[in-house]
């Protein structure tokens, strides 16, 4: 459920009417974690955490089931005691504060909206509650249900909508009030693909708009990398790496943020040569290539990590490729996805757009592969 905020910040009251952004920047709390830890018997959900996230940034907690993703957001909501360490809000502690005297706005897969009640009066509810007046609650929900596009439903019941409408009727229940931090878990999860890549967008905006701190939480690599400012990759209650998305995705710091982050190549590969910026290697099967040399020792044998879509493919040899043969061939409309391997035994995924000059080859049939100093990763 939506959780009600009962104080305001005086800061928000300076935007003028109509402007729902309006002094947004002011609104976003800071978060701040010390050594949050959880405990379910014998079982450690999250141990000893530690994180800052900055006021007015878009934060995704992003691991499988089980990582402690969603046990993090709810002891930050306070549905949940913390068994050791603290968090703060702008400094302050909220350990002893209950969830509804916190102030944040929540929104979940489920969409809680009140059946009997229209878009405007789900929309509206937080500040009935908190006792705001009639006056401005109208004019906030008008704006918010203007800046969400739901103008036009503002009479509807949850019924006569779709369901990514009223998802997008539960954010703006949750955002109404102009909350200085919100939590979302898995609140896309339900939707369709094409639905979801919407709504992230519209969050996006929705996020640069308001000005708010959220904390997302998803399974969904691709919803990660879309929206957050800083992703918090984690397993098995612990925050493995933190980091911008770009970053993530292309300098993951272990084999498991490089296979959960994304689809991988990972190789092994013999240290020849290092100098300057670039490193030589050489692939069981004998293929040398460079690589760049960030994190990689003098000598010894590294783990290099290979995006499908940085890996070019040939009917032909080419100069620095090595041959492949064809394990699996999939047309995926806008893309190929060939499964490959070469003649050490390396396993290949490779993804490559449909093209004119990209035919989709037969399993069985020999390929030609290669890739550049700049697509390729050691992994420290």
């Amino acid at each position: 459920m939506i959780q009600i905020q009962t104080w305001r910040d005086p800061r928000q009251d300076a935007a003028p009417s109509g402007r729902a952004g309006a002094g947004s920047d002011l609104i976003g709390a800071r978060i701040s974690m010390r050594n949050v830890t959880k405990k379910y018997g014998a079982f450690v959900a999250t141990d000893r955490i530690s994180l800052d996230i900055e006021p007015g940034e878009f934060i995704t907690l992003l691991g499988p089931s089980g990582s402690g993703k969603t046990t993090l957001l709810n002891l930050l909501a306070g549905f949940q005691d913390i068994d050791e360490g603290e968090i703060l809000i702008d400094g302050k502690p909220i350990t002893h504060v209950p969830t509804h005297r916190r102030g944040f706005g929540m929104v979940f897969q489920s969409y809680a909206l009140f059946p009997n009640m229209t878009v405007a009066q789900n929309v509206a509810f937080p500040m009935r509650m908190a006792g705001v007046d009639w006056a401005t609650s109208d004019r906030r929900v008008a704006e918010t249900l203007e800046m969400m596009r739901l103008s036009e439903h503002a009479r509807k019941l949850p019924s006569e909508m779709s369901g990514g409408q009223q998802q997008r009727v539960a954010i703006a229940r949750a955002i109404v009030m102009r909350p200085r931090v919100v939590l979302m878990d898995e609140p896309l999860s339900a939707l369709d693909r094409r639905l979801r890549e919407s709504i992230q967008i519209e969050l996006r905006d929705l996020h640069r708009t308001i000005g708010s701190t959220i904390l997302f939480v998803t399974h969904d690599q691709s919803e990660a990398l879309t929206m957050s400012d800083r992703i918090a990759v984690m397993d098995q209650g612990h925050i493995i790496q933190m980091d911008r998305p770009l970053e993530i995705y292309r300098h993951p710091k272990s084999r498991f943020v490089a296979g959960f982050v994304g689809e991988s190549n990972l190789i092994q590969a013999d240290v020849l040569e290092r100098r300057g910026d670039l490193v030589t290697l050489r692939s069981p099967s004998g293929h040398v290539f460079h690589a760049d040399s960030r994190n990689v020792p003098a000598s010894g044998t590294v783990t290099v990590l290979i995006r499908p879509e940085r890996m070019a493919l040939h009917e032909t040899p080419v100069p620095g490729t090595a041959p492949a043969t064809v394990t699996s061939a999939l047309f995926m409309g806008e893309t190929l996805r060939i499964g490959a391997v070469m003649e050490g035994g390396e396993t290949l995924l490779i993804r490559c757009p449909d093209t004119a000059a990209n035919h989709l080859p037969e399993p069985g049939s020999r390929i030609h592969v290669g890739w550049g100093p700049q697509d390729c990763w050691v992994l420290a």
